[in-house]
């Protein structure tokens, strides 16, 4: 089954509560996002009791089963994401140096070392650690506490993840500070790595903060020749000039010539695996995803599947970005 940051913890939990606490999860392909999701059942169990977990977590599950669910995670060794690459030790020195009174969100791909952090914050209401929705909602109901209080606070978030969010979390502070008229501030800060900034012309040489930073190296798209960017050079291919194009091709008519450069591989037309067709295959993920946010379970073809093909029950959870 596919599944994102925003659903990764509620996949694994229903899978386990309906496939069978023996269930074996191999997860891929993002390394942190694996090792972070065991150090969040860790915390779970370090921290809460069952009325707990079964009041918010999942009513299915206990200590015990979150215990089984933890040590049955297979986590891939070998990918990570070029822009949560970035924080890492160094980043997280600097928070905990500099920004120890902040706010701490963290998105579930960035490395242990800043995941970490995020955790210890969460379980003091002072952060939060999941998906790019999960981050922008605690952002918004601090920013709403903040206003309906009637307080000139002024809150700070360290934000731990890619910069292009940095304009959707702004204009949904600015939307509720004006609804309330609020007085309140909110400051967005995005600690990278030295790798991802460089110097640019016209900055004050005699004193280091008279320095002009601006985010990426000079080999383009926010990219550090170290490894990582501070931008997701994947997501800005999606440009206006691009929506231009979709929105032309819609207004046209003519959408099969556009669309065929996006068909799949024709190295996978007319191949079969297991006696099923390739490309059919490569869909069921994503429909096996799209039925259990639907119904919030396993439909039963998936589950029959699981427990006809082995004798220990085994699952693959492949993560995309979201």
């Amino acid at each position: 089954i596919t599944c994102t940051s925003s659903n990764v913890v509620k996949t694994m939990l229903q899978a386990s509560a309906q496939l069978g606490h023996d269930l074996k999860i191999l997860y891929g392909p993002d390394t942190y996002m694996g090792h972070n999701l065991v150090t969040f059942f860790d915390s779970i169990l370090e921290q809460w009791d069952d009325d707990r977990i079964q009041n918010e977590l999942h009513p299915q599950h206990n200590r015990r089963s979150i215990r089984q669910l933890r040590d049955s995670i297979d986590v891939f060794p070998s990918g990570n994401c070029v822009v949560h690459h970035m924080f890492g030790a160094e980043v997280v020195d600097t928070v905990r140096r500099q920004y120890d009174d902040c706010y701490v969100t963290a998105h579930l791909e960035v490395p242990g070392e800043m995941f970490q952090v995020g955790m210890e914050k969460s379980l003091q209401d002072r952060g939060v650690v999941g998906s790019t929705s999960d981050i922008l909602n605690f952002i918004n109901k601090k920013v709403e506490a903040a206003s309906r209080r009637r307080t000139d606070d002024r809150l700070r978030f360290i934000l731990g993840t890619e910069a292009g969010m940095v304009t959707s979390i702004v204009k949904s502070v600015q939307d509720i500070l004006e609804k309330h008229n609020s007085d309140s501030e909110a400051e967005i800060i995005f600690p990278v790595a030295s790798d991802a900034v460089m110097e640019v012309d016209g900055g004050d040489h005699h004193h280091s903060h008279g320095l002009s930073l601006v985010p990426g190296v000079s080999g383009g798209d926010g990219c550090s020749t170290a490894g990582g960017c501070a931008t997701c050079p994947f997501m800005k291919m999606n440009d206006l000039d691009r929506l231009q194009d979709v929105v032309d091709m819609v207004a046209s008519g003519d959408k099969e010539l556009t669309l065929r450069g996006h068909l799949p591989p024709d190295r996978l037309r007319g191949k079969q695996i297991n006696s099923i067709d390739a490309i059919e295959l490569g869909t069921q993920p994503i429909m096996y995803m799209r039925d259990f946010m639907k119904n919030q379970t396993f439909p039963d073809e998936l589950v029959n599947k699981i427990h006809g093909r082995t004798t220990t029950t085994t699952a693959t959870a492949s993560a995309r970005a979201t």
